[in-house]
């Protein structure tokens, strides 16, 4: 098995998802997620209710199951995932990289790596808590699918465009304050387009965000959120089929 290339991989997996999702260590990251920048606090009550009205939009993704649908130039794919028992079934294709199946139920996690020369046949286990500050592969950390709840925290400006759509601008680095890809990106990082909108219920279902501020390559990154109470039901790979992950992939996921 080529465990380089395998924790190439990983790193490769964790550093899309993480700037797709914005998730990370969050400590001592609250805002503004409850009431916005100081500079959009301090304007007027009309620019702080969008705000309000999008973190509730992303706080309901905790509530219920939900399938998760990525786009963008660097992962593709998506599946279920339920907040509520910390399960998850999705399949990301990584390009050259090749396609990871991850499955999580409860604190146990496994991957299936396909199209990738040297990839171990088996299903690899690990133990989700450990997979990073954030945990369960860094796609839904603290319940929070495709970590929608840890972006909105980001927002430092947003308007509402439509009946439920929302334009703005992120700070990738109150997203994500410990990483240090983002901050060496710099003053680029802090200002970031994106859009959002939201059903008839209030939920957040489609978020959009603009990285080609960060590099022309890079595109639009987008995540839609449909089915919501679908089931979720992945089953445990079997035992036979069944390897330990390497600590070389565990320690690209930053356990």
């Amino acid at each position: 098995m080529n465990t380089r290339r395998l924790a190439t991989t990983g790193v490769a997996l964790v550093a899309a998802l993480g700037l797709l999702t914005g998730c990370g260590n969050q400590d001592g990251a609250d805002a503004p997620a409850a009431g916005g920048s100081a500079s959009a606090a301090a304007s007027s009550s009309a620019s702080v209710a969008p705000l309000d009205e999008l973190t509730a939009a992303a706080l309901k993704l905790s509530e219920d199951s939900v399938r998760v649908t990525i786009t963008s130039s660097v992962v593709n794919g998506g599946g279920l995932l339920d907040p509520r028992t910390k399960a998850i079934d999705m399949t990301l294709d990584m390009g050259s990289q090749g396609k990871v199946r991850m499955i999580t139920l409860g604190d146990d996690a496994w991957m299936k790596i396909s199209g990738m020369a040297g990839a171990p046949k088996k299903w690899l286990h690990m133990d989700a808590t450990k997979l990073g500050a954030s945990g369960q592969m860094n796609l839904m950390p603290d319940g929070d699918p495709g970590g929608a709840k840890q972006m909105i925290k980001g927002v430092t400006e947003v308007e509402k465009t439509g009946e439920h759509a929302f334009a703005g601008t992120l700070d990738y680095t109150r997203a994500k304050p410990d990483d240090k890809g983002i901050k060496a990106l710099g003053a680029k990082a802090k200002a970031v387009p994106f859009t959002a909108k939201t059903d008839d219920q209030g939920r957040l279902i489609e978020l959009v965000v603009d990285t080609t501020v960060l590099s022309p390559a890079a595109g639009k990154l987008k995540t839609t959120y449909t089915d919501f109470g679908a089931a979720v039901a992945p089953q445990q790979p079997p035992a036979s089929q069944t390897q330990e992950a390497p600590a070389e992939l565990i320690k690209a996921f930053g356990g």
